[in-house]
């Protein structure tokens, strides 16, 4: 078993971690303390999932809340663009890092589904 922090799905989670702060950090006052905190805590806790999935002997019940969790940040992180917080093409960063980070973690699941050949 690699290293959580080895995982492709780790990496592209943590660029999100790392953009989503850079993001957020330039938001205004108000949306800052609604949307901006909801966003980090949100991609650490895809962060702690993507570990504790890695570790699991059930790998579904985790990678189910990353896939969740990567809704969230689309949902929050639409509302932004939608403000005019941040621009089209950093929503589209963002949007493309969440997609990432949820096929890979729908492959994962998929196959922790699939029976042991």
């Amino acid at each position: 078993m690699a290293l959580h922090t080895e995982l492709e799905i780790h990496k592209v989670a943590e660029e999100l971690f790392q953009l989503s702060l850079a993001l957020v950090r330039h938001i205004p006052r108000d949306l800052k303390q609604i949307a901006g905190n909801k966003i980090r805590d949100v991609c650490l806790e895809v962060l702690l999932l993507i570990g504790r999935a890695n570790m699991a002997r059930d790998k579904r019940q985790h990678l189910t809340q990353v896939i969740e969790s990567t809704w969230a940040l689309n949902y929050l992180f639409r509302a932004l663009s939608d403000s005019g917080a941040i621009s089209r093409g950093q929503h589209a960063k963002v949007m493309k890092l969440t997609a990432s980070v949820g096929r890979q973690a729908n492959a994962w699941k998929k196959s922790a589904t699939a029976p042991a050949a």
